[in-house]
């Protein structure tokens, strides 16, 4: 398996293992409204949306019992080079694709018509020949972030996450921030890969008005992740239905493989 097939399987191991359901219904309404838990600091308590899906890229289960679904869905998003990375948007919002071969970036931003609602996901970028640590990645996007809407202050921090590990001999970096700017809610997190003495890239933002983030999370973020990994059992997604799920075959597009 190529090194940018192995981290983008990372990536989507890292999304789903906070994903559990035991429903089908369609009505995501106050799925988190009693929803409370901590940062990492283990003394900063926040709740609603905002503490799920903090959780949720934490990889800490949210304890779901139905599948967020889009409540009006509207166009299909495939990109052109990875099929893979496929989703329905709800209507109102446009998506477009992120490619750039020098890099091997594959991804997607998605804009609420009215740009105050955002979400990025790109699973696979590349550095090669080169190992940059997580927080220059995770600056970067903060403040292109901050500079698209038009913010020079000092964000509040809520929540803050950094840590390493090592994945079958691979060392992973994880950081991530919740924040508050200027009547906004922003979660932005980075995963970097060190292989081949390369960095290999996966990043995730969601913003959106404070008063409309945790609405966005349960109507659009949460429902967004399920379509790409997670299937209407709460399973792993086998695209290719060869009993191999995405995460194990090599090309979920081709029943023939493995």
């Amino acid at each position: 398996m190529k090194p940018t097939r192995l981290i983008y399987c990372f990536a989507l191991l890292h999304l789903i293992l906070s994903c559990s359901s035991n429903d089908d219904s369609n009505n995501n309404s106050d799925l988190f409204s009693n929803y409370v838990t901590q940062c990492n600091d283990g003394t900063t308590t926040i709740t609603g949306g905002k503490a799920a899906y903090w959780d949720f890229a934490n990889a800490k289960p949210i304890g779901l019992t139905q599948i967020p679904l889009i409540q009006n869905p509207g166009q299909q998003f495939i990109h052109s080079l990875q099929p893979l990375l496929g989703f329905t948007i709800p209507q109102g919002f446009t998506a477009f694709e992120l490619t750039n071969p020098q890099t091997q970036t594959i991804g997607v931003d998605v804009f609420r018509n009215d740009n105050a609602v955002f979400f990025r996901w790109i699973p696979s970028s590349s550095v090669i020949g080169q190992q940059i640590p997580s927080q220059n990645f995770i600056a970067n996007e903060i403040n292109n972030l901050f500079a698209f809407y038009n913010f020079n202050g000092t964000p509040e921090v809520l929540c803050s996450e950094f840590k390493q590990q090592v994945f079958s001999t691979i060392p992973m970096e994880f950081n991530a921030r919740l924040l508050r700017f200027n009547g906004r809610i922003a979660q932005v997190w980075i995963i970097t890969t060190y292989a081949a003495g390369s960095t290999y890239i996966t990043t995730s933002i969601t913003t959106a008005p404070e008063a409309e983030y945790d609405a966005q999370v349960a109507n659009t973020f949460l429902p967004i992740n399920y379509q790409l990994y997670v299937d209407n059992n709460g399973g792993i997604v086998d695209n290719d239905m060869d009993g191999f799920d995405i995460l194990r075959d090599p090309d979920d597009n081709d029943p023939n493989v493995p």
